[in-house]
C-alpha cells in the first residue's frame, strides 16, 4: 500500500471538505500569525494563477481513533456531533484558515476552531474597484454598499442584495463572478499520508517547516515533544482560555518555553524536546513541571493585573519578559517575592527593547543572573533589572520621546503600553463619550488602538488633513497611516 500519495485539489474542494468536517487541524498546528495583508496576497496570487506552495494532510489509520479523539478540539466534535475527520492538515493550517475564513460564511471558523477566527480579521471589498481596493476591518465596520464582507461574493450572499444589479453594471458583476470562479478553480498540490504514526508525522510536520520560514525553531520543537505528552494540547486550550477570561494572551510557546525554563534553566525548547524524545523526562515529571509553571504564570499575572492595573497582554510589545518573571516567581517556592522589582523590570525592560533582539539568546543570558546557584532569586532579579534600567537610560536620554519611539506597528510600542496602564490607573473611558465604559470593562478583543489614539479626532484634524492632501491618500490609506 502506498504510503504518499501525490495529487491536486481545487480550492473549492478544499475549503468545502473543511467545511464538511473532512479536514481538521491537530495540535501541532501553531496559532494563526498571517495578517490580513498576507490573506489579500494569497487571493491575488490565486486570482492570478501565481504558485502558491502545496498542502500535506496526514489519513490517520482505523486504530488512530482513540489518538485522534486526544488531538482534536472538543468544540469541533460537537459541531459535527462526534463525527471525525478523514484527514489532518500537517502543513499548510495558515493558507487553509485564510481561505476558510474568507470563502465560507462570517462566523464559521468560529463554531470549530473559536480561536482561530478571534485572530483574523473581515476583509471588505469595494465592488466599484474590486478587486484593487480590498482592506481588512472589524465585523461590519465596512459593510456599507459598495462595501461588502468578501464572504458575502464567495457563498452567493451577494446576489440576494438589491443593490448588487442596481448599483452594478453587467460587465462589473462578470468581473465578480469570474474573480470568484477562478478563485475556487485553483489547483493546490496535496501530498496524503497514509499508514504513519502520530509521532512519525510529528516528525514529518517538524522537518517539513524547520526547512522554510513558517514556523520558529521553538513551534518545531513543540510539535515533537506534543505525540510524547498526549492530552497536554487540550490542558493547554482549557487554561488559555482561563488566561484570555482575564485578558492574558499566551500561545503555546510561551507555556512551553515557562515549562523549559523551569526544568531546564534555559529557554531553548530544543532541550526539554531532546529528554523527552531520549526519554530522560517522565511524563510525571512534565506534569509537575506544568504545574509549577501555571502556579507561577498565574502568579505573575496576578501582580501585573492587581500592581499595574496591567489587564490584557493586547498592548505588550513583548511577553518574553514574562519568562524571567515566572521563572524567578516558580524558583523562589515558598519565599516573598519582591513584586515591586518584579513589575518594574516587566515595565523598563519594554521601554529600553530588552527583548527587541533574538529572544532565545536574550532569555539565554538573563536567567543565568536568576539560576545562579550562589545567588538568591531576588538578588539576582535586582541584578537583572540593573541591566534593564542602563538600556533604557540609553534609549530615552534626558527622559524625551521622539518620534521613532512612537512610529511603526503599534503592538512594537512600548509608550502604549504606558499609556494604557495609565489611563487605567486615571479611570478612563471611551475618547468623547461621557457614559462610555470604564477601560476594564471593555473586553480586550473589542478594545482596539482607537481607544487610546482616537483616529476619528485625528482624521478631522487640520494638521492631519494638510498630511492626507499632500500624499495624496484616500481616505482609507489615511487611516491606515494613522
Amino acid at each position: 500500500m502506498e504510503v504518499l500519495i501525490s495529487t491536486q485539489w481545487s480550492v473549492g474542494k478544499l475549503v468545502d471538505q473543511f467545511q464538511q468536517g473532512s479536514i481538521a487541524v491537530p495540535e501541532i498546528q501553531r496559532d494563526i500569525v498571517w495578517s490580513s495583508d498576507q490573506v489579500k496576497d494569497l487571493l491575488d496570487s490565486i486570482h492570478r494563477n501565481f504558485p502558491c506552495g502545496s498542502l500535506i494532510v496526514w489519513e490517520p489509520r482505523l486504530k488512530d481513533e482513540k489518538l485522534m479523539r486526544e488531538i482534536i478540539r472538543p468544540e469541533r466534535l460537537k459541531y459535527y456531533k462526534n463525527q471525525l475527520p478523514k484527514y489532518f492538515l500537517i502543513d499548510g493550517q495558515q493558507r487553509m484558515t485564510a481561505l476558510a475564513s474568507v470563502l465560507l460564511r462570517q462566523g464559521f471558523l468560529k463554531s470549530v476552531e473559536p480561536e482561530i477566527e478571534d485572530q483574523l480579521s473581515s476583509l471588505y471589498a469595494d465592488l466599484t474597484r474590486f478587486p484593487t481596493e480590498i482592506v481588512a476591518g472589524a465585523d461590519g465596520e465596512a459593510d456599507k454598499f459598495p462595501w461588502v464582507p468578501m464572504n458575502d461574493l464567495f457563498t452567493g450572499a451577494l446576489k440576494d442584495r438589491s443593490a448588487y444589479k442596481r448599483s452594478l453594471s453587467a460587465e462589473q458583476r462578470n468581473k465578480i463572478e469570474t474573480y470568484v470562479q477562478n478563485v475556487r478553480d485553483y489547483q493546490f498540490p496535496v501530498q496524503i499520508i497514509q499508514e504513519r504514526g502520530y509521532a512519525e508525522v510529528g516528525q514529518i510536520f517538524s522537518r517539513v517547516n524547520s526547512q522554510g520560514t513558517q514556523l520558529t525553531g521553538a513551534e518545531i520543537h513543540l510539535a515533537s515533544i506534543v505525540p510524547y505528552w498526549k492530552g497536554i494540547a487540550a490542558e493547554f486550550r482549557r487554561y488559555r482560555r482561563d488566561l484570555r477570561k482575564t485578558g492574558f494572551d499566551l500561545d503555546l510557546t510561551f507555556l512551553m518555553r515557562t515549562i523549559t525554563v523551569i526544568g531546564c534553566d534555559v529557554p531553548q525548547i530544543k532541550k526539554l524536546a531532546d529528554k523527552v524524545k531520549q526519554e530522560k523526562i517522565s511524563r510525571a515529571d512534565l506534569d509537575r513541571l506544568w504545574t509549577s509553571s501555571r502556579n507561577a504564570i498565574n502568579t505573575v499575572t496576578q501582580i501585573l493585573n492587581t500592581g499595574l492595573l496591567l489587564d490584557r497582554t493586547k498592548f505588550v510589545p513583548s511577553k518574553n519578559a514574562m519568562v524571567p518573571l515566572v521563572y524567578y516567581a516558580a524558583k523562589s517556592g515558598k519565599r516573598r517575592l519582591d513584586r515591586k522589582a518584579m513589575m518594574k523590570y516587566f515595565l523598563i525592560s519594554q521601554l529600553g527593547g530588552h527583548y527587541s533582539g533574538a529572544g532565545e539568546t536574550v532569555l539565554r543570558r538573563d536567567l543565568k543572573y536568576l539560576s545562579e546557584p550562589s545567588v538568591a532569586p531576588t538578588e539576582g532579579l535586582r541584578e537583572l533589572l540593573e541591566v534593564a534600567e542602563r538600556e533604557a537610560k540609553q534609549e530615552y536620554r534626558g527622559l524625551k520621546i521622539t518620534p521613532r519611539q512612537i512610529a511603526g506597528p503599534w503592538s512594537k510600542t512600548a509608550i502604549l503600553l504606558l499609556m494604557y496602564i495609565s489611563m487605567r490607573k486615571r479611570g478612563a473611558t471611551d475618547f468623547g463619550l461621557s457614559d462610555a465604559q470604564d477601560l476594564r470593562e471593555v473586553p480586550s478583543d473589542e478594545l482596539q488602538v482607537h481607544h487610546i489614539f482616537p483616529f476619528d479626532f485625528m482624521m478631522h484634524d487640520n494638521k492631519g488633513k494638510i498630511y492626507q492632501k499632500d500624499h495624496e491618500l484616500r481616505p482609507s490609506e489615511y487611516g491606515a497611516d494613522q
